[in-house]
């Protein structure tokens, strides 16, 4: 007979991780699946490890987070002291430098993502994910499936049934979906499907709620990043007050486009090497001209930027010996647009709930709006199971 969960939960990012940790802090005994396209959780916030040396570990997606909170929400703050209580995440300052238009640095940065309290994860991004969801996992309550794509929903009698690309069915009483690809028209093409699938689950005019989160879903865009993630031979250091085990060079808007960096991320290892992780945007168009003619040519350009900008900002006085190189498409890693008003968070009548970045309120777009979320949700969640 197949097992039927409780609750399902799609997505084991930031914010459903966030969500689940929640429900069962305030008491949720209900077994739960968790089912991830990725091949662990995290989401935008993953980490990468090197195929040299699995103890190589770059935090290729959000590196860090930020906390402003200018709201004074009482449920977040003591989120944040939990998991600093805990040892899960720690403060992050002077790590910092904003690139201005002649190249010049400052401590002084206008980006939002950078505003308030700063934070990284005490391990990785990953870790912190699942150190999160596990924080009141006491009755193993969790069964993870990961590197499952969902591409169909189906609602019938009362139950919720997920089918993957890799033809698992998943059965649970109740839905979450932490991103919005089964809600937007981006899912017809990523998922190659001829409907978006909440739509073809729950038809037309069958529930307001779900016409309306599905019809401003589908106002939103999103900001396509390509990253870079670089490993050096072991033994190099950066230098003078950047010689940190991580630091963040952040260009601003003319210096970004004329190098074609967003930010470059510098990452200690445990061999003192250095893992780099350059975050680009709008380059999609220059990265295919040279890829579809030598992947080595787009390297060695990529590489020849890097270290042309490090020497003549002395941020370091020799070239960088890289020991590996490799690419990673974010197919939306940034809403874009107006947020999702939270009301429209819990369907009841057909026992589905959202969570992530994508809602309207303080840190939308960020890793903040998905913890928000995640506890908004389950406050929610709560009161209903």
């Amino acid at each position: 007979m197949q097992n039927i969960y409780d609750l399902v939960v799609i997505g084991g990012g930031i914010s459903s991780s966030t969500f689940i940790a929640n429900i069962l802090k305030k008491g949720f005994k209900g077994k739960i699946a968790v089912v991830e396209a990725g091949r662990g959780l995290g989401g935008r916030c993953s980490t990468r490890y090197s195929y040299r040396d699995k103890k190589l570990a770059l935090n290729h997606g959000c590196p860090n987070f930020n906390v402003i909170n200018s709201q004074a929400n009482s449920c977040l703050d003591n989120f944040i002291k939990e998991l600093l209580e805990r040892n899960l995440i720690k403060s992050l300052e002077n790590s910092f430098f904003e690139i201005d238009d002649n190249y010049k640095f400052s401590s002084e940065y206008n980006n939002i993502f950078y505003k308030g309290n700063v934070y990284t994860s005490s391990s990785n991004m990953s870790k912190l994910a699942e150190n999160i969801i596990q924080l009141f996992n006491r009755r193993n309550q969790i069964d993870f499936y990961f590197e499952n794509l969902i591409i169909k929903l189906n609602f019938k009698s009362d139950f919720w049934t997920i089918f993957s690309n890799k033809n698992k069915e998943i059965v649970g009483k109740f839905l979450v979906c932490s991103s919005n690809l089964l809600l937007h028209k981006r899912s017809l093409d990523i998922l190659k499907v001829r409907e978006i699938p909440l739509r073809k689950a729950i038809i037309k005019k069958n529930n307001l709620k779900i016409d309306e989160i599905i019809r401003l879903t589908n106002k939103q865009e999103y900001v396509k990043r390509i990253n870079f993630l670089i490993f050096t031979k072991s033994n190099f250091n950066l230098e003078g007050v950047f010689n940190k085990k991580l630091i963040h060079f952040i260009f601003n808007q003319n210096a970004e486009k004329d190098i074609g960096f967003e930010r470059i991320i510098f990452q200690k290892q445990f061999d003192n090497s250095l893992g780099i992780v350059i975050h680009t945007r709008n380059m999609e168009l220059f990265i295919n001209k040279y890829e579809s003619e030598d992947r080595k040519i787009l390297h060695e350009i990529i590489s020849n930027k890097l270290n042309t900008f490090l020497i003549k900002s002395h941020i370091t006085s020799k070239s960088l010996l890289i020991d590996d190189i490799s690419r990673m498409n974010w197919r939306a890693s940034q809403p874009l647009g107006e947020g999702i008003p939270e009301r429209l968070q819990l369907c009841e009548e057909y026992k589905i709930g959202f969570c992530g970045d994508w809602f309207k309120s303080e840190g939308y777009g960020s890793v903040q709006g998905a913890i928000l979320s995640g506890l908004k949700l389950s406050n929610k969640f709560i009161n209903f199971y």
